[in-house]
């Protein structure tokens, strides 16, 4: 019985999160596989079970970091205007629960 009802659960936040703009934006956006790896594992363990989305301004955070992680810093300014939301939250985002500090991005957009 709570299989079911876990089941039935997953099935709605994925609908809503496959509907979130700008989750659509990321997916329709010609990116490196790698990359495109890395931010669909950021939305699995980021849906908020309260709303079931991925908060919009921790995705672009997480998007920009990972990019100057790989090294794909020409990304960057692609990143920065995608989706439309800020990068992170006042200097931080979540991941996975835990806070990280948004680092060497000076520009909210």
């Amino acid at each position: 019985m709570s299989d079911t009802i876990q089941l039935s659960a997953n099935g709605i936040t994925r609908k809503h999160v496959d509907s979130q703009s700008c989750v659509i934006a990321f997916r329709k956006a010609e990116l490196p596989i790698v990359f495109n790896a890395e931010v669909e594992q950021f939305i699995e363990r980021n849906v908020l079970l309260d709303c079931g989305r991925v908060p919009p301004n921790c995705l672009k955070a997480f998007m920009i970091g990972t990019a100057q992680r790989m090294g794909l810093t020409k990304l960057v300014p692609y990143i920065k205007n995608l989706f439309k939301s800020d990068v992170g939250f006042k200097g931080y985002f979540l991941d996975g629960g835990k806070l990280f500090r948004v680092n060497s991005l000076n520009d909210s957009r």
